[in-house]
């Protein structure tokens, strides 16, 4: 399917150049030289990702983020602006906006965020429909996955960045006692405060401005089947409450509405955060929390996971080895000590773009030590010299994933983000925090 891009642009020059660097890319444009043409084309276009830029006459992108976040808050919307107003695109990315470039714009950074935009639209492809591993740890998480998927029961899934809670709700929907219904991912973080609510429970005609017709939430659209609700340390306090009395009573009211539905969804959620700190914080209820861990399973990091690292790579060696049709793609011994002797800190997301990226670089059957990352080499490095440097200062140990992660990923921020599960602007704040630049 070709995905369709609107891009709104008031400079003639810019608005062609970047139309021939879209359509070369193999999208479907459309194009409109101000933001009422724009609001135009969307409502009879309706496009999977808009481009808009930020200062325009007589409607500026500011309005036209407006009118999406109302009448079609799914499409993501990438601000264009000049580097004096960069601070205006990082309010309009508060009220709803998915990222901003600045100008003048870099190509492959405009098609890495404009991928990582469709890529928001939709759940991500699965790797595979197992968890990989025989570890004593990982077939105890197998076997949870088979009784809490047998029950109607909420699950509370935890674990580190890249550990596979995704994964792993999709194993209990797959495994549940209605499969073939949906499964309905919503990612807590990636949307804003103000349509949380609406995303998840829906609205009716006329209950905010914008609301131009009935709209149904996820509870509604997974009934029958499972709502995944991930990151969901990050729901606002005063949200709590309504999904608390959703996960209690099986009941939700759209927003405007005076009518409760009924709905039968299995809850899955899943964080990464520390709720046991937010509850002593009063920033996370301790109902809600009991509600949504009524059983609990934690994915384990890839260094408690002994004996899966050769599955693992193997696993990902074949896939990537298929897709870019190098199916006789090997690792030499020297890269396979390298792999083992790494700590993993971004765990099995990590691993798999590293292996992606040693894939696409080597250009014979065999990957060497060069093909990978140079942070993996300085590991073994020091693990010839029997020393092991741990650093027990968290920021230091953030700062050490980020440049790693950022090296793995050739310092592409948007794909960087996308590994740490983190949008770019955070990213970007980390760097500049840290003072990380390339080596």
């Amino acid at each position: 399917m070709t995905h369709k891009i609107l891009l709104i642009e008031d400079d003639d020059r810019l608005r062609r150049i970047l139309q021939l660097i879209l359509l070369d890319a193999k999208y479907d444009v459309q194009t409109a030289a101000d933001g009422q043409e724009g609001i135009d084309t969307w409502q009879k276009w309706r496009p999977d990702v808009v481009l808009t830029d930020l200062m325009m006459e007589p409607l500026n992108g500011i309005e036209v983020l407006g009118f999406g976040k109302h009448s079609d808050p799914q499409t993501p919307i990438i601000i264009l602006t000049a580097f004096g107003t960069v601070e205006t695109a990082v309010l309009a990315m508060k009220d709803g906006a998915f990222d901003y470039l600045t100008k003048p714009v870099d190509n492959l950074e405009l098609l890495a965020i404009i991928a990582e935009a469709l890529e928001s639209r939709q759940p991500p492809a699965q790797d595979s429909k197992e968890l990989i591993g025989s570890s004593a740890i990982m077939q105890k998480v197998r076997q949870n996955i088979t009784r809490f998927a047998s029950t109607d029961s909420s699950v509370l899934i935890s674990g580190e960045s890249g550990t596979g809670k995704e994964l792993a709700a999709r194993a209990i929907h797959q495994s549940s006692q209605h499969p073939e219904g949906p499964f309905i991912r919503v990612n807590c973080a990636a949307i804003p405060h103000e349509l949380l609510e609406s995303e998840l429970f829906g609205h009716i005609q006329g209950a905010f401005t914008g609301a131009t017709a009935n709209r149904e939430g996820a509870f509604s659209r997974a009934d029958g089947g499972t709502i995944f609700l991930d990151e969901i340390g990050d729901l606002p306090l005063q949200l709590q409450p309504k999904l608390l009395h959703a996960v209690e009573e099986k009941m939700i009211t759209p927003v405007g509405s005076g009518k409760t539905q009924k709905i039968n969804v299995k809850i899955l959620s899943a964080t990464n955060r520390d709720l046991g700190k937010m509850l002593a914080e009063k920033t996370f209820r301790e109902d809600l929390y009991y509600r949504l861990n009524t059983v609990h399973l934690h994915m384990p990091p890839i260094r408690q996971r002994d004996g899966d690292l050769t599955l693992l790579i193997d696993h990902f060696l074949g896939m990537f080895g298929k897709k870019f049709v190098k199916s006789q793609i090997t690792l030499a011994p020297e890269s396979m000590k390298l792999l083992h002797s790494f700590t993993w800190p971004g765990n099995v997301r990590e691993m798999k773009n590293v292996i992606e990226r040693a894939v696409l670089s080597c250009e014979g059957k065999t990957i060497n030590p060069e093909h990978l990352p140079s942070s993996i080499q300085v590991a073994r490095q020091v693990d010839r010299r029997k020393t092991v440097v741990v650093s027990t200062d968290l920021h230091d140990r953030e700062q050490q994933l980020i440049a790693s992660v950022l090296e793995n990923c050739s310092y592409n921020q948007s794909e960087a983000a996308r590994a740490m599960g983190i949008s770019r602007n955070t990213l970007r704040y980390r760097i500049k925090k840290y003072g990380i630049s390339k080596r």
